[in-house]
């Protein structure tokens, strides 16, 4: 009994420190090795604001290594690990893009306002129940095991990655 319970605690040790040998943490608490990337999501050949991005390690012994980030009103982004805009590890990655929007009676809820608003509404009344959220992208870009977009982060960094999404 004693010794199945070492070897289990052995066994979930060694399976941790492998899940982790990929993207250790340095002594400050940030992980070495980042590069700074940075760069624009377009779709239809317009900049996307407010898109969520990751970027997943397509070796799976970086398993921790996500990096994310957040697309401005301009559509820029810059990626972050632990710390905003810390970068990433150096690799190859499936980017993972996703931007929902919410929506009421087939518009955005955003449009929806300033439209009741420009008619004269100024405090807009609207049933709550009936404003569904949507993705403003192809479904394609959010799977994160099947996403078309691979994006290879060089050593020295890369702050111009351009995502281009079709339909």
């Amino acid at each position: 009994m004693k010794l199945n319970r070492l070897f289990f605690g052995l066994t979930v040790l060694c399976a941790l420190t492998c899940v982790f040998a990929g993207c250790n943490k340095g002594g400050s608490g940030s992980r070495s090795g980042l590069v700074k990337a940075a760069g624009t999501v377009t779709y239809k050949g317009e900049l996307v604001a407010d898109a969520i991005i990751e970027m997943r390690p397509i070796d799976e012994s970086m398993t921790n290594c996500v990096a994310t980030a957040r697309t401005d009103e301009k559509g820029a982004f810059t990626l972050m690990t632990d710390r905003p805009g810390d970068g990433a590890v150096p690799g190859k990655y499936r980017a993972v893009v996703k931007k929902e929007v919410q929506m009421l009676d087939g518009i955005p809820l955003s449009e929806y306002i300033e439209k009741e608003k420009q008619a004269g509404n100024e405090e807009v009344q609207y049933n709550k129940d009936k404003v569904v959220n949507e993705q403003f992208l192809p479904v394609k870009y959010g799977d994160p095991l099947n996403s078309p977009l691979e994006i290879e982060i060089p050593s020295g960094g890369n702050k111009n990655i351009e995502i281009v999404l079709e339909d």
